[in-house]
């Protein structure tokens, strides 16, 4: 209809959650340049996917539409096309170098486009796509470090490009199961790059800092130091791993341990009064039984500082203890825990956060104000970002600004 906004969605198909994001590609009508307005949100069930791998395609594609047609509801607009995020054990992160001998005097910026193809002339096997490649340093005639080497007199030209890839049948799948729900799929991108774009700040990345994303079947970890990305893991646990915990410790099904550990968990046990006492479903059919809140608390605790552990134990392999002033932060469904953030700090000794979307956005903001969003956000700032990239003026300052702001990432 005219006089509607066209928008686009951020889509996050996690283990157990699916959720969509709903922005204007456009500054919004009294929004401040470079805030994204924010106009729908959905949340769904997930089904048909493990480990963040679609598993059933007509299940997973189901959980998709039902996300993004409850954004749009609530937006009262559609999505024009979506912006995915992709991440698991089939990511690859690696970099490429080219070399090209400069036209003029001087370095133009068809040089630049040049070296950049050289770079990404890299043969990727067919099992796998290429998602990104970000131009990182320049070396002009065999000086390293340079930002911007346009207009500097130069004969050779060097440049390091950050690759990304990605398994086809992972991305072939998951571009099916949106397909079939009835939109398109514009990009797919690397979640935890949408994800620190939506939680973490360029002070933090520029301090150094841990970002913990605790999904459902998994943890994305990933490690800034110096405005760069210095480490990404995916590590075999999350918020489902606590929910199991759960099931064997109480003997009760999976779906009331869910719903008991949002209710009512606690991952600090010193947090809940000696003679709390919570009603669960009993042995038979009918009966209830009384159980103490600190027990469930115990489970919890016990099960994330086992994990937060062995996070550490992380770090201090690769020696980044002693360089992350910007502390942990932590987002993603399982971060939203009380007490988690304490239990955090015990366990790591650095100051610890709840990272959640809201800086830059308008619109329903408070709608997303939910750490499980964090990714959907991201990918759908990360989309309209690169949707302005030819409009010009404010767009071409957007493009700007994501260039060098994929530049720092890696």
């Amino acid at each position: 209809m005219i006089g509607r906004p066209r928008c686009l969605a951020g889509l996050d198909i996690g283990s157990t959650s699916t959720t969509a994001v709903l922005v204007e590609t456009g500054p919004g009508w009294d929004s401040p340049p470079g805030q994204v307005r924010v106009l729908g949100v959905g949340v769904a069930h997930t089904e048909g996917v493990r480990n963040r791998n679609v598993t059933h395609i007509e299940a997973a594609t189901e959980s998709v539409r039902e996300a993004l047609r409850d954004a749009e509801d609530m937006a009262g607009v559609e999505a024009g096309v979506v912006y995915a995020g992709v991440a698991g054990d089939h990511i690859d992160v690696g970099s490429s170098s080219g070399v090209v001998a400069v036209s003029g005097d001087e370095v133009e910026q068809r040089d630049l486009d040049r070296v950049h193809e050289v770079a990404r002339a890299i043969v990727i096997p067919p099992d796998r796509e290429l998602l990104h490649a970000i131009p990182q340093d320049y070396a002009v005639d065999g000086q390293a470090g340079i930002q911007d080497p346009r207009g500097m007199e130069a004969t050779r030209l060097e440049s390091e490009v950050c690759v990304v890839t990605a398994g086809s049948p992972a991305c072939q799948n998951l571009r099916k199961a949106i397909d079939r729900a009835g939109y398109r799929t514009e990009e797919l991108v690397f979640s935890p790059l949408a994800t620190s774009l939506a939680v973490l700040s360029d002070e933090q990345r520029q301090a150094g800092v841990v970002l913990l994303e605790i999904g459902g079947a998994a943890t994305e970890m990933m490690v800034y130091r110096d405005a760069r990305l210095h480490l990404v893991a995916t590590l075999p646990w999350g918020g489902v791993t606590v929910t199991n915990d759960i099931v064997k410790g109480l003997g009760i099904p999976l779906a009331d341990a869910e719903d008991l550990k949002r209710s009512s968990g606690n991952a600090s046990t010193n947090a809940v009064g000696h003679d709390e006492k919570l009603e669960i479903v009993g042995p038979t059919p009918g009966r209830t039984r009384e159980v103490s809140r600190e027990l469930l608390a115990h489970i919890i605790e016990q099960r994330l500082d086992e994990m937060f552990g062995l996070v550490y134990e992380a770090l201090e392999e690769k020696q980044f203890l002693s360089g992350l002033p910007g502390g942990v932060v932590l987002t993603g469904g399982g971060a939203s825990l009380e007490g988690i953030v304490d239990l955090a700090q015990t366990v790591f000794n650095m100051p610890v956060a709840l990272g959640q979307p809201g800086a830059g956005l308008d619109g329903v903001v408070e709608a997303t104000r939910d750490p499980r969003l964090s990714t959907a956000v991201g990918l759908a700032m990360y989309g309209r970002m690169r949707a302005q990239e030819t409009g010009g003026g404010l767009a071409l300052r957007s493009f700007s600004r994501l260039t060098d702001w994929l530049r720092d990432f890696f």
